[in-house]
């Protein structure tokens, strides 16, 4: 593949001057730009995308860590996030990590290195402290409420959700609930099992329990 350098030796110009006349940008005559431009697309000169968005200082790529992708509340997250990006024009990048805390970090480190204009993260692996010393490199959105209110976040009160779904059950006399999470200790179990024992005026019994439901699918086998 034909690269500026390559230009450069067969033209005779500097590659400075080859990449005036390729870009439009600042002085090149006539003349030269013919001679190079012919040149380019003789040999099938492309430029180098990724080499364009460093010179220009971004890349328009946004980082999205998400711990699993069919999760369906990670899911709808993600299709948010897609749905904003064709009218922004930004690329999105999704970053798996499965609740990796060391992988979550080489990502801040990415965001560090400039491969990504900005991370957003759906996931509690990495703590408040880590992500503010890494918002010098570039902005970084949390998917729940953060205790600093130095850092940016867009979320939902999910516990109002779960009190009036409790309370409901309640009222149709359900007390024998049984509860699927992907994890015992997360932030969304928390949350549920707190706002259960306020509605039902008692802790939820580890029978009640049962863990691994990451999809829907894995909700059907725990299931009864």
């Amino acid at each position: 593949m034909t690269s500026l350098s390559d230009l450069s030796k067969l033209s005779g110009y500097s590659k400075a001057t080859i990449s005036r006349a390729l870009s439009g940008n600042g002085y090149v005559s006539k003349e030269t730009r013919k001679i190079i431009l012919d040149l380019a697309k003789e040999l099938d000169y492309t430029p180098n995308a990724i080499a364009q968005d460093l010179s220009a200082g971004t890349t328009k790529n946004i980082g999205v860590v998400l711990p699993y992708v069919k999760h369906p509340f990670f899911g709808q997250i993600l299709e948010g996030i897609l749905d904003k990006s064709f009218e922004t024009g930004y690329k999105i990048v999704i970053l798996p990590s499965n609740y990796d805390q060391n992988l979550e970090i080489q990502y801040l480190e990415q965001l560090r290195k400039k491969a990504f204009e900005a991370l957003i993260f759906t996931s509690r692996e990495v703590s408040e402290q880590t992500v503010h010393k890494y918002q010098k490199y570039g902005p970084i959105i949390l998917c729940h409420k953060p205790k600093s209110k130095k850092i940016a976040a867009s979320y939902a009160e999910r516990k109002i959700g779960y009190r009036k779904a409790l309370e409901w059950l309640q009222e149709q006399n359900c007390n024998n609930i049984g509860f699927l999470f992907a994890r015992y200790k997360s932030p969304t179990t928390s949350v549920t099992l707190q706002t259960y024992k306020e509605i039902y005026e008692e802790k939820v019994r580890d029978e009640q329990i049962k863990t691994g439901a990451v999809s829907s699918a894995d909700g059907y086998k725990l299931g009864p």
